[in-house]
């Protein structure tokens, strides 16, 4: 069954992307995705999912911040964004660190799912769940979300490493 028709949504007519009634029916269609989720293990999917993610983030970070100090060595991680910082040098640190934001969230997203679905009671009740719901398998959400990281990862991980290139200064 399709997930508009299930939910009521309107599909008819031709409109613009973006218009209010699209975003109507998006909302809708992941209101309707939502209302499976019963088992008290879909509470560990949000503490473990942003914690890995937030680990993922903070690791990448590290990384990035390895890289620049390849570079300048006389650079320090606890110089990092002092007090009194150059728009010139806040602009390339921003980058450093939120460039890979995108691509840390769908990683972290990806492990936390992964963790809970090495629970085998967990795995069981969540995958009962996600029974006629299409898209909201652990398969498919895993797919969709190495979809996002394939393309958010590399481009935030070259826009970051780049940045940390041109960074010379932490002032």
């Amino acid at each position: 069954m399709d997930i508009a028709a299930a939910c009521g949504c309107n599909s008819g007519g031709a409109r613009m992307p973006g218009t209010p009634e699209k975003l109507a029916d998006y909302y809708r269609a992941a209101r309707w995705r939502a209302q499976r989720r019963k088992s008290p293990w879909n509470f560990l999917l949000f503490p473990l999912c942003f914690g890995a993610f937030l680990a993922t983030w903070y690791a990448l970070f590290r990384l990035v911040f390895a890289f620049h100090a390849a570079i300048y060595p006389q650079h320090h991680f606890a110089d990092f964004w002092r007090q009194g910082i150059s728009l010139g040098s806040f602009v390339p640190s921003f980058l450093m660190v939120f460039a890979i934001f995108p691509g840390a969230m769908a990683l972290g997203f990806m492990l936390g799912n992964a963790l809970v679905w090495l629970i085998p009671v967990a795995r069981r009740r969540l995958d009962a769940e996600a029974q006629g719901y299409p898209g909201t398998g652990f398969g498919e959400a895993q797919r969709g979300l190495l979809k996002i990281c394939l393309w958010t990862l590399p481009s935030g991980l070259a826009i970051a490493l780049t940045a940390a290139n041109f960074l010379s200064s932490l002032r």
